[in-house]
């Protein structure tokens, strides 16, 4: 399969994403078996690349067109911002992106296009970077967002937003989550670097390990066996805030993949765990991930809008519920890019319902006493504080526990964590507490 075939695929790639029909990871999927690793991790730079550069690539596209393409000829527009990425951010001769993708024109039967792409490809190779550089003073050009979340993160966060912009665009590093049933941390961290990996622990949670460098699953020693997981220290550290112990039946209300979960029985291997999520397919990731740590829980597809009632009448209480709700996923950019191309204004007052219905259904499960940790990996203050501030103004026998952690951004309700280099993503804590 040749750097062609890879760059037509991602053409593929480009072109449903632009038209909303499906998310990175989604998309880049069926081609893991046809492609060789080295073809998919070419499609895969080329993709994510695009989506997080896309604001400064459909700029410099408009810039060298002298009227924009036809509606049918989307895939010569994707076929362009990818020429235009590959310039501009990867490490190829100029003359073989150029040649390349007007070949490529070819393959798609629009021979037409060859000289149009020439000419634009010709023109950013002369000019692009310049453009760029003259165009630093609009934000969502120079930081490549959307202006949309632009203006929403800076309202939010109006000494904070650009750091957070600036974060967004540096790819997250792998980190792994400990399981300290089987291992330390520090006597993982000198296991690592007998095999010469590089890392170092992390800095909010006592079970993360940073890699210096991303590597392949099965190069890490003990992985196979359940000694540490792929998961941000972000996400690891709710297990630590909500402090499940053994003797508790526990309900983690959005559960797949399962890294939460995992985490939670890691932390107290006993306690009765119910892991629920509305779709099979994520939830067989949850058991797989339970399997591959030796550990087990419930697991249930369902809605929890339709199980909650059920479980009502069953008088089925919990002890703990985590319930980590669906969101702009505004916090982890870095890693998922495609949220700047599939995220639309209207979608966080969709959110907001859909958050609060899982809060005040999740609510009545809780036992007097017990404890129920609200997260996102969102940094709108819509859908964390403004919901918590909501949900306790509404709910007398709701009251908010202090989250007593020396990291992040303590608010009216609930703590805050930016999305930070070489650390972790951005993610939101509120701890509450049945009077």
């Amino acid at each position: 399969m040749t750097a062609d075939t890879t760059r037509l695929q991602a053409v593929s790639i480009v072109s449903a994403l632009r038209a909303n029909n499906g998310s990175l990871s989604s998309l880049l999927e069926p081609y893991r078996k046809q492609n060789s690793p080295e073809q998919q991790a070419l499609l895969q730079a080329i993709c994510f690349g695009v989506c997080r550069h896309y604001e400064q690539l459909l700029y410099l596209s408009t810039q060298f067109l002298k009227k924009p393409l036809r509606k049918k000829d989307e895939d010569i527009s994707c076929l362009m911002l990818i020429g235009i990425y590959q310039l501009l951010y990867m490490n190829m001769p100029d003359y073989a992106v150029v040649n390349e993708c007007v070949e490529s024109c070819r393959k798609l039967k629009k021979n037409w296009a060859k000289n149009l792409l020439n000419a634009v490809l010709r023109s950013v190779q002369r000019e692009g970077q310049e453009l760029l550089d003259s165009a630093q003073s609009e934000p969502s050009i120079h930081y490549s967002h959307p202006q949309w979340l632009i203006r929403q993160l800076a309202a939010d966060w109006p000494e904070d937003y650009l750091q957070i912009l600036e974060a967004n665009n540096i790819q997250g590093p792998m980190t792994l989550r400990v399981n300290q049933l089987l291992t330390s941390r520090q006597d993982y961290l000198q296991v690592l670097a007998s095999k010469s990996i590089s890392a170092h622990p992390g800095v909010i949670c006592d079970s993360a390990v940073i890699l210096e460098q991303a590597c392949d699953v099965n190069a890490l020693p003990g992985f196979s066996a359940g000694l540490v997981s792929v998961q941000d220290e972000a996400s690891q550290v709710a297990a630590q805030i909500l402090q499940v112990r053994n003797s508790d039946r526990v309900l983690d209300a959005c559960a797949a993949p399962g890294g939460k979960s995992c985490a939670i029985l890691e932390y107290a291997p006993e306690a009765q765990l119910l892991a629920l999520d509305n779709s099979q397919s994520r939830l067989d990731k949850v058991r797989e991930n339970l399997q591959r740590i030796g550990l087990r829980a419930e697991l249930l597809c369902a809605d929890l809008l339709h199980q909650a009632g059920q479980w009502r009448r069953q008088e089925l209480f919990f002890d703990r519920i985590l319930l980590d709700v669906p969101c702009s996923a505004t916090g982890v950019i870095r890693r998922h890019p495609d949220i700047k191309l599939l995220r639309q204004p209207d979608d966080i007052e969709k959110l907001k319902v859909l958050q609060q219905a899982m809060l005040l259904e999740c609510w009545p499960l809780l036992k007097p006493g017990g404890k129920l940790l609200y997260t996102s990996c969102s940094l709108l203050q819509a859908e964390n504080n403004q919901q918590i501030q909501a949900f306790l103004h509404n709910t007398p026998d709701a009251a908010e526990l202090d989250i007593n952690l020396a990291w992040g951004h303590k608010l009216n309700h609930g703590r805050q964590l930016f999305p930070s280099p070489g650390a972790h993503d951005g993610f939101y804590y509120a701890l509450l507490q049945k009077c």
